[in-house]
C-alpha cells in the first residue's frame, strides 16, 4: 500500500493534461482499505477510483483521494478439454493481459488489442473493439467496497452490461474497486476468429494464412488500431471520445432521408447504431480545433492534446463538435471519456 500527497498525475492519464491530486493511494489487497479509512484526514475526503487514465479528462486538481488498484495478478483456477478460466488482478495493464493470452493461444480476448487501461477498467466501460466486448468472455468479478473493504462477487448476469457501460459505471461509480476479473477463454482447438468487422476479415484475408490464430488476429488488430489512432505519447488522448449514437428506427428513416445513405449498424431491438465519426466528419467539425486541442487528423472521433493544452479547451472542444453534429442531424454525441 502506497500513500503520496499532493501527487503530480499528468503520467497517469493519457491526455497528458498536467494536474495533480491532494492524495494518491494504491490497494493491493482487501485490508488496505480499513486500513486507510481508518486516517481520518482521508476518510473525510471524497475518493475516486482510476486506473491507467485512458478514458479521464481532468478539468482540474483533485481536492481528495485518487484510489488505484495495484494487483496484477494471473492464475487459472479451472481448465476443461475446450476453456480455460482466467482470474486477473484489476492492476494489470490490459493490452499486457491480451498478448499474453494469445501467446497461450486461447481465443477470446485477441479483438480487443491495443487498448489502453488496466483490467479493472474493461468490465467497468464494457471495452470493445472489431466485434467483440469484454462482457463476452467475463464470467466473474469481485470487488472491493470503498467504504469497508467488503468483498463483492458479481457473475455476468449481475453487472448489467450494455454498450460502453455497467453496473459499476452507474450505480457503484467510485464506490466499488474492481479487484479481480475472470475470464472464460476458448482453447486453439476450440475457438474461432471473430471477423465480424469488415476491416479486419480483409486485412487477415489479404494475408493469405492457410489458418488463422489468436496471435494473427491480435498482430492485425494492433496494426489496424496503429494506423487509425494517434499515439498518445506523441499527442495526449484518450480514444474514442464519443460514444456512438443510438437512434430509432423512425428518426433514422428520417435523417436518411434528408442526408442520403448513412452508415449503420441495426441494433437486435430494432434501433440504429450510427458511427459518430461520420457524424463528425459530414457535419464538417473533424477540421476543428481549440488552443491546444483540436480534433485528430487520423481519426474524426478523437480529440487530441497537441501539447500544453488544458482539460477546460479539451471540454470546449468537444462541446463544439456536438454543437456542429446536433446542428445538421439533430444528434446529440454522448462523450465516452469521463469528464473530472
Amino acid at each position: 500500500m502506497h500513500i503520496q500527497a499532493n501527487y503530480p498525475i499528468t503520467h497517469l492519464n493519457t491526455f497528458n493534461i498536467a494536474t495533480k491530486t491532494r492524495y494518491y493511494v494504491e490497494v493491493s489487497k482487501q485490508s488496505d482499505i480499513p486500513v486507510l479509512r481508518s486516517d481520518l484526514k482521508l476518510a473525510s475526503m471524497p475518493w475516486t477510483i482510476m486506473g491507467d487514465g485512458s478514458n479521464i479528462l481532468f478539468t482540474h486538481d483533485i481536492e481528495g483521494v485518487i484510489v488505484r488498484c495495484s494487483f496484477n495478478k494471473i492464475k487459472v483456477v479451472k481448465e476443461d478439454h475446450e476453456g480455460i478460466w482466467l482470474s486477473v488482478g484489476a492492476g494489470m495493464n490490459w493490452h499486457q493481459l491480451v498478448e499474453y493470452t494469445v501467446k497461450q493461444n486461447w481465443w477470446g480476448l485477441e479483438n480487443l488489442a491495443y487498448i489502453p487501461g488496466t483490467v479493472g477498467a474493461a468490465p467497468v466501460q464494457n471495452i470493445g473493439a472489431y466485434g467483440t466486448e469484454a462482457r463476452d468472455t467475463i464470467t466473474r468479478i469481485q470487488a472491493l467496497n470503498l467504504y469497508d473493504g467488503h468483498r463483492i462477487e458479481f457473475r455476468n448476469a449481475d453487472c448489467e452490461f450494455g454498450y460502453r457501460t455497467s453496473i459499476f459505471k452507474r450505480q457503484f461509480t467510485n464506490r466499488l474497486l474492481v479487484h479481480r476479473v475472470t475470464f472464460r477463454l476458448r482453447k486453439l482447438h476450440a475457438g474461432q476468429a471473430n471477423l465480424v468487422y469488415e476491416p479486419l476479415k480483409n486485412y487477415l484475408q489479404a494475408q493469405n494464412l492457410s489458418s488463422i490464430t489468436p496471435l494473427d488476429v491480435f498482430n492485425a488488430v494492433v496494426t489496424l488500431r496503429q494506423e487509425r489512432l494517434p499515439d498518445p505519447k506523441l499527442f495526449g488522448n484518450a480514444g474514442s471520445f464519443f460514444e456512438n449514437p443510438i437512434v430509432s428506427a423512425e428518426y433514422f428513416e428520417q435523417i436518411q432521408q434528408e442526408h442520403g445513405e448513412i452508415p449503420n449498424h441495426k441494433m437486435l431491438d430494432g434501433q440504429y447504431k450510427i458511427p459518430a465519426a461520420w457524424l463528425i466528419e459530414q457535419s464538417g467539425a473533424h477540421k476543428l480545433n481549440h488552443g491546444r486541442a483540436a480534433v485528430s487528423d487520423k481519426h474524426a472521433l478523437v480529440l487530441v492534446n497537441l501539447g500544453g493544452a488544458t482539460g477546460k479547451e479539451l471540454v470546449e472542444l468537444s462541446q463544439m463538435v456536438q454543437d456542429e453534429v446536433m446542428h445538421k442531424f439533430g444528434i446529440h454525441l454522448e462523450p465516452e471519456v469521463n469528464i473530472l
